[in-house]
């Protein structure tokens, strides 16, 4: 049992299984997939985290129907041959002893017709407000092709191993779109009552536990939106929750922040507060009786998340970006160890901003996200020849060669003209709210500390470079 961590290295109980601690690996998208189903690539991302120590993780959204295909990187939707391949991801999840799920997910009118080549479908044919794009309002023989949809590709991952699945309702997407009365003006059996309102995510609900049986795992995914009056308020997912809760359809739900009014939020960046999604969570974990609430959205530490936990403010935490950056934090925090993790930035450069353009996503501060397959993960191996290295300049690029060089057992010498590491990204960190990255260039001098690693300046002033390795 950890001591600095006591809530977050608890056991929980979720539906039939017993998650190992508190920490999830939320969803999202990696959008590594490649002619549409996961590849080794995507399989070692995940592990990787698992074998950091997740309790939990959620693999990144599956679009449930073509209409909803959203990025090149997405998986195919509607077809059993992605069986197989999951089959590997689950396997490497489960391996390292965390549990998998896999977010399903529609978007309903902010699709995307370049990837998709499908019409963008909504409740009541309104503009995504997202893109420049409009929707198709569905028919009923529409919105109960979805609503099967969404059970064939729960059918698929049960199938291909993993222990449930995440019901995407966040972020004004098809379920959310079907909730708000904003974009829900329909006047028959799917609109107007709460109850008509919430009836596709109720059958969507009942329907998976129909088919894929009590002691597979459900989740429900939900946004915070509080700066836009036309999406629904806390209270009123509170209400929604609260019936899901009540007749037994959902096992936990996960509070995010944003939605595509304000897209900035769901993966907010250093001008956001941190723990932005537990006002949410809090709310939640009010109204329901059975189900356990995840909080996300810039939870980033583990002390973030022991505080979270401690106040009980939701039952399970999920750290998406800060377990990009270290794939294990949760292994490095259970021994008490956090002045190790890799502290992300929030800077989104290369996670949300490599998924923006449309590419598998990164770390700027971890090069291996992404390549672990490439790189044996983010750890290492003695080299089997000790040599001496020299890296002139301790800005970000020559800190992490010196930490990689040395970590494998090389003799390093870091010469740095100045008396401060990290060069021009010390006066980026300098800067009125970027101390996330003086905080990184101290994880850097306590892992160089640990290493043979030696750090000189007078050396190089004085053109002595060549006289530290005489031929």
């Amino acid at each position: 049992m950890s001591k600095l961590f006591p809530h977050l290295f608890s056991p929980a109980k979720l539906g039939s299984r017993t998650l190992r601690n508190r920490i999830v690996f939320g969803a999202h998208t990696a959008n590594m997939a490649e002619n549409g189903v996961p590849t080794e690539r995507h399989v070692a991302y995940y592990a990787e985290r698992a074998l950091g120590g997740a309790g939990m993780i959620v693999v990144e959204p599956m679009p449930v129907h073509q209409a909803a295909v959203l990025t090149r990187g997405n998986f195919r939707p509607d077809d059993d041959s992605v069986i197989l391949h999951f089959q590997q991801v689950t396997r490497a999840i489960k391996d390292h002893g965390a549990i998998a799920i896999q977010q399903l997910y529609h978007v309903g009118a902010h699709g995307d017709s370049d990837n998709s080549f499908h019409a963008h479908w909504s409740p009541s044919g309104l503009p995504s407000y997202h893109d420049s794009d409009g929707s198709h309002a569905m028919s009923e023989g529409e919105i109960w092709e979805t609503i099967d949809s969404f059970v064939q590709a729960a059918r698929r991952c049960r199938e291909a191993g993993f222990d449930g699945v995440e019901v995407w309702a966040a972020y004004l997407g098809l379920v959310d779109q079907f909730w708000t009365p904003w974009t829900n003006r329909r006047e028959d059996q799917w609109g107007g009552s709460l109850d008509n309102r919430t009836r596709i995510s109720r059958e969507i609900l009942t329907r998976i536990r129909e088919t894929c049986g009590l002691d597979f795992i459900i989740g429900l995914s939900v946004s915070d939106e509080p700066d836009y009056a036309v999406a629904l308020s806390r209270q009123e997912l509170a209400e929604i929750i609260r019936l899901h809760d009540e007749q037994g359809l959902i096992d936990y739900v996960t509070c995010g922040t944003g939605s595509y009014l304000d897209f900035y939020k769901i993966m907010p960046t250093f001008l956001y507060p941190e723990k932005l999604g537990t006002d949410l969570a809090t709310t939640l974990k009010a109204a329901v009786k059975k189900a356990l609430v995840v909080a996300e959205s810039h939870i980033r530490t583990p002390e973030n998340a022991e505080t979270v936990l401690g106040e009980k403010a939701a039952d399970l935490v999920s750290i998406v970006r800060g377990q990009i950056a270290d794939p294990h934090l949760a292994r490095k925090a259970a021994a008490d160890r956090p002045e190790d993790v890799r502290g992300c930035i929030s800077c989104n450069q290369m996670c949300w901003g490599r998924r923006s353009r449309d590419y598998w996503i990164s770390c700027l501060i971890n090069p291996s996200a992404g390549r672990e397959f490439e790189w044996g993960g983010d750890r290492f191996t003695s080299a089997a020849i000790k040599k001496r290295v020299l890296v002139v300049g301790g800005g970000p690029a020559g800190l992490e060669t010196a930490r990689v060089a040395a970590e494998r057992g090389h003799d390093v010498v870091l010469a740095e003209a100045s008396s401060r590491l990290g060069g021009n990204f010390l006066l980026a960190g300098l800067q009125p709210r970027r101390g996330q990255i003086l905080d990184l260039l101290g994880w850097y001098e306590r892992q160089l500390s640990k290493t043979e690693c030696r750090r000189t300046t007078e050396h190089l002033r004085r053109g002595l470079g060549n006289r530290l390795f005489p031929s």
